[in-house]
């Protein structure tokens, strides 16, 4: 049987069909376990309740894996149509008959009411929600770009999020009515007015009863209203202790125009259209059948036992084609756009915020680069332009610059990053996180785990020992033959003991200098693939605890793998090797040596190889598909079913999945060290790696789109361990540029003369400066910026003030209060039902007073 599939879905199951050449035998003991792995415990209970004969029969005997296959396959379609789940459900054969292909949708608004109540998701709040209250929302600042007139983008509107409660919306609905659906009399509003209840739209409904009356030129009764309107502002401003500007006013009249100025923006028809939230977005809807499936079925397990091929989110082609025209599109004009905020929002709702994040760091990195990237434009005529001691004291101000603006790069995006945080509800993610599958806290307190975690420290440092015999090996290998000192070689070019040709060395430099870059690729490959094997055993809480870990345990390794060369490059080999002076710039001043040199093409050949990675292996998963969609059309040719045709969600199944963010931001970060450490040695490495990261940008944008399956979106607060990544690079690039100052560059090097005592000792004295500088740049922009700070205030103040009406309205209907009881009594009582809701009294006159600034 074979259901409609047409419309919209949003996840797709890949089961695999067992062919009887294929089917074997599976064991009771090893069936009953991958079950248990599998399922729920409610729903195994459930199901051996349903169906006695059959389990009483698999526990004796065990069976055929193409009838455990079926079975499973069943099972899941009845619990996701259930009452846990209340999916919409619907399967497809694949074009060759191999797989069955289940699709689930959920779109039934009180199922998706249900979820979202269930899950406790964050959603956010109207505008018009905020205007019910009396507030108007803040919004975000403008960008660079819009105040240098390159972006049309408009600041966005920053209200709170809450927790999705059907109560709470309910509740606002019902008290949205009570006070608009009716025109009131005057004696009406004035006993509202007295009562203090609803008290933004009765002074919106007096000011219009106000404005009606003076159009008809009822001037007494216009004056009535105006006073009722003056007596419910003053009791509104005195219970908020808002709006000092006005309070402070004397004049009668002066007053009153202020009042009608604040409440200008504000108009009935708005409240009339309110609602507590927003509308669910796609990517909420995802997450809820993530959730509701993560809760009964352990979609690990059943890939893990071969009984599920993948599980993926399906992709909305009317929602990627906005995404297509310039966020993933490859053409020229998309790859130079200016790398600002104006796709953040559009991919945070598409993908979700882990894509989203890295997206903004990218685009933050690039931005960045501009700077830096403009001043390494002059470095390429320095030497035409300047004087040799003026070369040196600009390439030693450029170097030392860029540690100072990493430093402040870091400490910005902090501070944007928590921004973003905030705009995209993600400020309280880390306290709703569900945990994974198979944690407790006995198993990560065991001696097992503790042994897994230390056994994975001992592969990073067997990484590390591999990278720094391989550099010391290397170096010897050079050592031996071309020889240490210049004399051995004779007039005519050729080594007196090794019999070696000027040709022959030649060559083996090149061997050498590209052995450095081959081993630092092999590293990584090996490293890809045991590391993620330790980090799944290892007992993590939380997804974003384990990736975390993991982090940590990549740069550790990555950079070490990286930067070791260069390091030994600049300050290793010329105590062990001969560096040959090189007189570049053919004037005789010798500025730069056989090292540095070395130092300059394995950096230029790093971004290259980086880039050419990226775009290769793209290539290769397009080329993977179509082969393999190729092999399948032959079959299908040879078989008599060549009228098959793929449909798009087939096609999907077929592309590569997601892997994650760690590899892409590991890369960058790695390059991001270099451009900081080594910029004296290659000013116009800034500008190679901004070009390299804005095509990198777009690469990866049109991968997702084109080449990988739609990421499930998971939120994520930040950019996580990746932060003390960059602050560990602001010291690495400190230190390392200053020593390569006084132990590299000239003068210090040779020129002055200085022993290597005393150029020790202004290292020391130095680097420790130079430290003071980056933290001291970095002090100076804060983790929450002064207008974040309001933000976070007035959230405070509209979840007090909206949750404070609804729990108003809610006692109301229960009896527990008057219907005229003023917003201080209920905020007097308990919030035993709300305790997030509770505003501290301390903080309540801080944060009101503030709102004066606010509103004004």
């Amino acid at each position: 049987e074979v259901f409609e599939v047409s419309g919209r879905w949003h996840y797709a199951m890949v089961f695999p069909r067992v062919i009887k050449k294929q089917d074997k035998k599976v064991p009771a003991k090893t069936l009953v376990r991958m079950l248990g792995d599998m399922f729920a415990d409610d729903m195994i209970v459930s199901w051996q309740e349903k169906e006695r004969d059959w389990w009483t029969k698999v526990k004796a005997e065990g069976c055929m894996m193409s009838e455990l296959t079926d079975k499973v396959l069943h099972k899941v379609v009845d619990i996701l149509e259930g009452t846990r789940c209340g999916f919409d459900i619907g399967w497809m054969v694949s074009v060759d008959e191999d797989e069955i292909i289940l699709l689930i949708k959920l779109e039934k608004e009180d199922t998706i009411a249900k979820t979202a109540d269930r899950m406790d998701l964050s959603m956010r709040t109207t505008i018009n929600a905020y205007h019910f209250v009396g507030l108007r929302c803040l919004q975000t600042q403008p960008t660079l770009g819009k105040r240098l007139g390159i972006t049309n983008f408009e600041p966005e509107d920053m209200p709170v999020y809450l927790e999705y409660m059907a109560t709470w919306k309910e509740s606002f609905e019902k008290m949205k009515h009570e006070a608009l659906d009716k025109q009131r009399s005057y004696e009406e509003l004035k006993v509202l007015v007295q009562s203090e209840r609803y008290p933004v739209p009765v002074i919106l409904m007096i000011r219009e009863e106000m404005d009606t009356a003076k159009s008809h030129g009822k001037t007494q009764e216009y004056q009535e209203y105006k006073a009722l309107f003056n007596e419910a502002n003053a009791l509104e401003e005195q219970y908020n202790q808002v709006n000092e500007e006005i309070t402070r006013i004397k004049d009668g009249e002066h007053k009153f125009e202020a009042r009608m100025k604040r409440w200008a923006e504000f108009k009935l028809d708005d409240l009339r259209k309110a609602a507590l939230y927003e509308d669910f977005l796609e990517v909420d809807i995802l997450r809820m059948i993530d959730d509701r499936m993560s809760r009964v079925i352990n979609i690990g397990a059943m890939m893990e036992h071969g009984l599920l091929a993948s599980y993926f989110p399906l992709h909305t082609p009317s929602a990627l084609e906005p995404l297509k025209e310039r966020w993933g599109s490859l053409k020229p004009q998309a790859i130079l756009q200016w790398p600002g905020e104006q796709h953040d929002t559009k991919v945070r709702e598409y993908f979700g915020e882990e894509v989203a994040f890295f997206f903004t760091w990218l685009n933050s990195l690039n931005l960045a680069l501009i700077l830096p990237s403009a001043f390494s434009l002059i470095f390429l005529l320095r030497w035409q332009l300047l004087t040799l001691a003026n070369v040196r004291i600009l390439e030693v101000a450029f170097s030392l610059g860029m540690c100072c603006w990493l430093a402040y790069f870091t400490a910005s995006y902090v501070q944007f990053s928590n921004n973003q945080s905030l705009k995209w509800g993600m400020n309280v993610f880390s306290k709703n996180v569900r945990e994974l599958p198979g944690w407790t806290a006995e198993a990560e307190d065991s001696v097992k785990v503790s042994f897994i975690r230390a056994m994975h420290w001992v592969v990073v440092f067997l990484f590390i020992a591999e990278a720094g015999c391989f550099a010391a090996c290397d170096s010897t290998f050079r050592a031996i033959l071309k020889g240490i000192e210049k004399d051995q070689y004779d007039a005519q070019g050729q080594d007196k003991n090794s019999g070696l040709e000027a040709s022959d060395l030649h060559i083996i430099g090149m061997v050498s200098k590209y052995s450095v870059t081959i081993n630092i690729k092999l590293s990584v490959f090996l490293w890809g693939i045991l590391s993620p094997k330790f980090a799944s055993m290892e007992c993590r809480r939380t997804e974003q605890e384990k990736k975390d870990s993991q982090v940590l345990k990549n740069f550790v390794v990555m950079s070490f793998v990286y930067y070791y060369p260069f390091i030994y490059l600049a300050f290793v080999m010329p105590h062990v090797e001969k560096c040959v002076p090189v007189d570049r710039n053919m004037d005789g001043t010798f500025e730069t040596n056989s090292c540095i040199e070395s130092i300059k093409s394995n950096l230029l050949l790093t971004f290259i190889i980086h880039l050419g990675t990226v775009v290769g292996m793209m290539c290769f998963e397009i080329a993977r598909k179509w082969w393999a969609e190729r092999s399948e059309r032959r079959r299908l040719e040879k078989s008599g079913r060549s009228s098959n045709k793929y449909t798009d969600v087939e096609d999907e199944s077929k592309r590569q999945a997601y892997e994650g963010d760690t590899a892409y931001y590991l890369e960058l970060m790695i390059q991001l060290g270099l451009v900081a450490m080594f910029s004296s040695i290659l000013p116009s490495v800034a500008l190679i790696a901004l070009a390299s990261n804005l095509i990198e940008a777009r690469v990866s944008a049109w991968k997702l789109i084109q080449v990988c399956r739609r990421p499930a979106p998971v939120g994520q607060e930040g950019i996580g361990a990746w932060v003390y990544v960059m602050q560990f690079l602001c010291c690495l690039s400190a230190v390392t540029s200053v020593g390569l100052v006084i132990f590299v560059k000239e003068p210090c090097k040779s020129e002055w003369g200085l022993a290597d005592s005393y150029k020790c000792t202004m290292f020391i004295i130095a680097e420790h400066l130079m430290l003071m500088v980056v933290f001291f740049v970095a002090s100076l922009t804060p983790p929450i910026s002064g207008h974040t700070t309001l933000i976070m205030r007035q959230h405070t103040i509209a979840r007090a003030k909206l949750l404070g009406s609804v729990r108003r309205h809610i006692d109301v209907q229960k009896g527990t209060i008057g219907p005229f009881a003023s917003d201080q009594s209920v905020s007097e009582g308990g919030w035993e039902e709300f305790p997030s809701v509770f505003v501290p009294p301390e903080l309540v006159p801080r944060t009101l007073t503030l709102t004066a600034g606010i509103q004004s």
